[in-house]
Protein backbone atom coordinates (compact mmCIF):
# COMPACT_ATOMS: atom_id res chain seq x y z
CA UNK A 1 0.00 0.00 0.00
CA UNK A 2 1.40 3.40 -1.00
CA UNK A 3 1.60 6.25 1.47
CA UNK A 4 -0.46 9.08 0.07
CA UNK A 5 0.91 12.59 0.58
CA UNK A 6 -1.34 14.84 2.59
CA UNK A 7 -2.51 18.01 0.94
CA UNK A 8 -1.65 20.92 3.21
CA UNK A 9 -2.75 24.44 2.35
CA UNK A 10 -0.07 27.11 2.32
CA UNK A 11 -0.12 29.64 5.09
CA UNK A 12 -1.59 32.86 3.70
CA UNK A 13 0.65 35.91 3.36
CA UNK A 14 0.08 38.38 6.17
CA UNK A 15 -1.23 35.73 8.56
CA UNK A 16 -1.52 36.87 12.17
CA UNK A 17 0.56 35.27 14.92
CA UNK A 18 -2.54 33.37 16.08
CA UNK A 19 -3.16 32.02 12.59
CA UNK A 20 0.47 30.91 12.30
CA UNK A 21 0.32 29.10 15.65
CA UNK A 22 -2.96 27.37 14.70
CA UNK A 23 -1.58 26.34 11.30
CA UNK A 24 1.69 24.94 12.71
CA UNK A 25 -0.19 23.02 15.41
CA UNK A 26 -2.64 21.60 12.88
CA UNK A 27 -0.02 20.47 10.34
CA UNK A 28 2.98 18.39 11.40
CA UNK A 29 6.35 19.84 10.37
CA UNK A 30 7.38 16.70 8.48
CA UNK A 31 4.06 16.60 6.62
CA UNK A 32 4.55 20.27 5.71
CA UNK A 33 8.07 19.53 4.43
CA UNK A 34 6.82 16.54 2.39
CA UNK A 35 3.99 18.62 0.92
CA UNK A 36 6.41 21.40 -0.01
CA UNK A 37 4.64 24.14 1.95
CA UNK A 38 7.52 24.50 4.43
CA UNK A 39 11.23 24.35 3.87
CA UNK A 40 14.42 24.00 5.87
CA UNK A 41 16.42 27.21 5.64
CA UNK A 42 20.15 26.77 5.96
CA UNK A 43 21.22 30.40 5.74
CA UNK A 44 20.21 32.43 8.78
CA UNK A 45 22.49 35.41 8.18
CA UNK A 46 19.44 37.65 7.85
CA UNK A 47 18.35 36.70 11.38
CA UNK A 48 21.84 37.26 12.74
CA UNK A 49 21.97 40.67 11.04
CA UNK A 50 18.55 41.52 12.45
CA UNK A 51 19.63 40.60 15.97
CA UNK A 52 22.74 42.80 15.65
CA UNK A 53 20.59 45.69 14.44
CA UNK A 54 18.17 45.18 17.33
CA UNK A 55 20.88 46.13 19.79
CA UNK A 56 20.60 49.74 18.56
CA UNK A 57 16.82 49.97 18.36
CA UNK A 58 14.39 51.32 20.93
CA UNK A 59 12.18 48.83 22.73
CA UNK A 60 8.94 49.61 20.94
CA UNK A 61 7.65 46.14 19.97
CA UNK A 62 5.73 44.24 22.58
CA UNK A 63 5.63 40.51 23.33
CA UNK A 64 3.01 39.37 25.81
CA UNK A 65 3.42 36.00 27.45
CA UNK A 66 2.06 34.19 30.45
CA UNK A 67 4.42 32.54 32.92
CA UNK A 68 3.78 30.78 36.24
CA UNK A 69 3.73 33.14 39.27
CA UNK A 70 6.66 31.29 40.85
CA UNK A 71 8.77 31.83 37.72
CA UNK A 72 7.94 35.54 37.76
CA UNK A 73 8.91 35.77 41.44
CA UNK A 74 12.28 34.11 40.76
CA UNK A 75 12.87 36.38 37.77
CA UNK A 76 12.08 39.47 39.86
CA UNK A 77 14.40 38.33 42.65
CA UNK A 78 17.26 37.64 40.23
CA UNK A 79 16.69 41.00 38.53
CA UNK A 80 16.82 42.84 41.85
CA UNK A 81 20.13 41.13 42.65
CA UNK A 82 21.45 42.50 39.36
CA UNK A 83 19.98 45.98 40.08
CA UNK A 84 17.57 45.87 37.16
CA UNK A 85 13.93 44.96 36.63
CA UNK A 86 12.46 41.63 35.57
CA UNK A 87 11.54 42.80 32.07
CA UNK A 88 15.05 44.03 31.32
CA UNK A 89 16.62 40.83 32.61
CA UNK A 90 14.22 38.71 30.54
CA UNK A 91 15.05 40.81 27.45
CA UNK A 92 18.79 40.35 28.06
CA UNK A 93 18.38 36.60 28.46
CA UNK A 94 16.22 36.37 25.36
CA UNK A 95 18.84 38.23 23.30
CA UNK A 96 21.59 35.96 24.64
CA UNK A 97 19.58 32.84 23.83
CA UNK A 98 18.75 34.07 20.33
CA UNK A 99 22.44 34.69 19.74
CA UNK A 100 23.26 31.13 20.86
CA UNK A 101 20.54 29.65 18.67
CA UNK A 102 21.84 31.52 15.65
CA UNK A 103 25.35 30.15 16.30
CA UNK A 104 24.06 26.55 16.19
CA UNK A 105 22.34 27.16 12.83
CA UNK A 106 25.34 28.49 11.03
Amino acid sequence: MKNKKRVIPSLRKGASDQEIVRWTRKHDVFDRLDAGVSQVVGDHSDLDRGLREALFQNNTAQLNMRIPPAMKAVLRRLARQRTTDATTLARIWLAERLKEELKTWG
